[in-house]
């Protein structure tokens, strides 16, 4: 799936900067939600193979989970740790950007 910063699908531009988030990492994450005690739902409940609108109201809380997960030792099993790493740093950066922007994202699903 790919992140971009707008409040609804019809307003991105798709040559606009985006992040692309993988499913695998997605997946990963869920697996993980029972093995902490931090709420991750926010994250892992986007569904990675549909359009989904991540109100403004959501970023805070987006950010805070990526920061949680790049601050733990939570991607220590995961096949591609470093691409893994960079994904959640991307999408924090961009979340960020929109946040400035007093925007959403969208996520457009594979």
């Amino acid at each position: 799936m790919n992140f971009y910063i707008g409040n609804s699908i019809n307003e991105i531009d798709e040559q606009d900067v985006n992040v692309e988030f993988s499913d695998e990492l997605i997946n990963f994450i869920y697996k993980m939600r029972g093995q902490v005690s931090f709420d991750m739902s926010k994250l892992y409940e986007i569904d990675p193979y549909d359009d989904v609108e991540v109100s403004k109201n959501d970023l805070s809380q987006i950010i805070e989970i990526c920061n949680y997960i790049l601050n733990t030792s939570l991607l220590q099993n995961y096949e591609e740790l470093e691409e893994g790493n960079q994904m959640l740093q991307d999408l924090v950066e961009i979340a960020q950007k929109a946040m400035s922007r007093g925007l959403g994202l969208i996520s457009i699903g594979d």
